[in-house]
């Protein structure tokens, strides 16, 4: 077993980011859950092609310009120019299996709304459902 002495180093937070939904808009937090896999809620949605295949700010710039924010029981998007989406967290329309880089995990679809929203602003071809 390695120990390690005592240390002097200490560190400050200043600002706490997540990501609700991957390469969209950060929102700033207050504080955060810090759960296995990460602080909660950070990256809990993704855009996915016709595909399957998740989507980033590499292939679509503009999804940095959409600002999710998370209500008690909602997740609020909004882009420059477009009607504020309001999805509900705990409605799904069905089981997915999604890509992301070279694994394939299982997800749930959001639905049409969601995916119409996104395609419209970035100018993505998107399935039916995909947020």
């Amino acid at each position: 077993m390695t120990s390690f002495p005592e240390s002097d180093l200490s560190g400050t937070i200043s600002r706490l980011f997540v990501y609700p939904v991957k390469s969209c808009a950060g929102v700033e937090v207050q504080e955060a859950l810090l759960t296995e896999t990460g602080l909660d809620l950070d990256r809990a949605w993704m855009v996915v092609d016709a595909q399957g295949v998740f989507l980033t700010q590499r292939a679509l710039p503009r999804m940095a310009l959409i600002r999710p924010q998370l209500k008690t029981s909602e997740l609020v998007l909004r882009a420059p120019g477009m009607l504020a989406l309001h999805l509900a967290v705990d409605a799904v329309e069905g089981p997915a299996t999604v890509t992301v880089w070279k694994d394939t995990v299982p997800a749930w679809d959001m639905g049409p709304p969601g995916c119409a929203m996104v395609q419209r602003f970035s100018g993505a071809t998107l399935p039916s459902g995909a947020v």
